[in-house]
């Protein structure tokens, strides 16, 4: 099968782009796989290392140095991200006419097994395929993007897209004209963009597509049991969305894949980042509930768990009586936990 990938980065991204690259290449290796890299002026020496591994896989990449003035002048919310984010908006303009659907990976992504059953999606009226993610985080957010209380939000990290659809309907255009009136007021940039684009055209993926470590699973209707199975136990794809990231200097939940994945890659000279003290604090807290909610809490008793639930409401409730403006959102929370059954 002929598999399209892409992606885009830069200089400082190039340790994690190319783990996520040998992770694609390494599990595919049966398929004919092209790698399209979005990127401006990326130096010949990070170039040279990137065919060099797509070499010894007998693969192909492509190269394209995007002219930032087409994205024209945006506000980045998030200090891990930069304007290459946006780089993929202008893919139906970069790319060949011939190829229908590609696949978008973000740099923080490790595929883990054969993509090729991602390319086999129907994907006729629907323009991207993805994972759902939690937000909208409010009803702003939500309004913002024009969300109906029955629509959903998917994640933009691991994206199918159907080439075909955005260019018979003209979405890179939609998207920039969107881009431009709101660029100050995004949430989360251009996965915001893509949302208000396709929110009434997305097909929804398994998890699987989507396994984020720290996380046990997202409850969502439209998963069967199978489908939290295969997230849990035989994920396809690792995605490190949240700030949690394995190449920080403090060990997390399935880091082991992206480390596998640097020393495949023989990016030379590999690095960690170091992490802040408030932020080392806050990354053990969340290990420390994520082991607990995996390992501990199935085998505890029901009305063990109660008792520990009701000593712990009546010790918020004392604190929040002394916090009036907090009380009232307490009030609800607890309302809500009695009769939204």
């Amino acid at each position: 099968m002929n598999i399209h990938i892409t992606c885009s980065t830069d200089a400082n991204y190039m340790q994690h782009c190319m783990a996520m690259l040998c992770s694609v290449l390494e599990n595919n290796q049966k398929h004919n796989i092209t790698i399209h890299l979005l990127h401006h002026l990326l130096p010949n020496s990070c170039q040279d290392v990137l065919v060099e591994m797509c070499n010894r896989y007998h693969q192909d990449i492509k190269f394209y140095d995007v002219d930032e003035s087409r994205i024209g002048s945006v506000h980045i919310t998030h200090s891990d991200l930069s304007i290459a984010t946006y780089y993929r908006l202008l893919l139906p303009s970069l790319l060949d006419k011939n190829i229908d659907r590609i696949l978008y990976l973000d740099c923080d992504v490790i595929v883990l097994k054969d993509i090729s059953e991602l390319f086999k999606v129907n994907l006729d009226g629907f323009g991207v395929a993805a994972v759902k993610d939690s937000c909208p985080y409010s009803n702003s957010h939500r309004m913002f993007i024009g969300l109906g209380l029955d629509s959903s939000y998917f994640c933009a990290g691991v994206l199918l897209i159907n080439m075909k659809f955005w260019r018979e309907h003209n979405s890179s255009e939609i998207m920039f004209d969107f881009l431009d009136k709101h660029s100050k007021e995004l949430f989360f940039e251009d996965q915001d963009v893509l949302n208000f684009a396709f929110r009434n055209h997305w097909f929804q993926l398994p998890n699987k597509y989507g396994r984020s470590p720290l996380t046990i699973a997202l409850w969502d209707n439209n998963q069967k049991p199978f489908d939290y199975t295969d997230y849990l136990f035989d994920a396809s794809i690792i995605h490190y969305a949240t700030h949690v990231k394995p190449w920080l200097d403090i060990r997390i939940p399935n880091d082991q894949y992206y480390w596998k994945y640097v020393e495949l890659s023989r990016f030379p000279n590999p690095k960690r980042t170091k992490v802040s003290a408030v932020n080392r604090k806050r990354i053990k807290i969340s290990k420390i509930r994520y082991y607990i909610n995996w390992y501990i809490r199935p085998w505890i008793p029901d009305f063990i768990e109660m008792l520990i639930k009701d000593i712990f409401n009546l010790f918020a409730l004392i604190f929040h009586l002394f916090r009036p403006n907090s009380f009232k959102y307490y009030h609800l929370k607890r309302f809500l936990s009695k009769y939204n059954k």
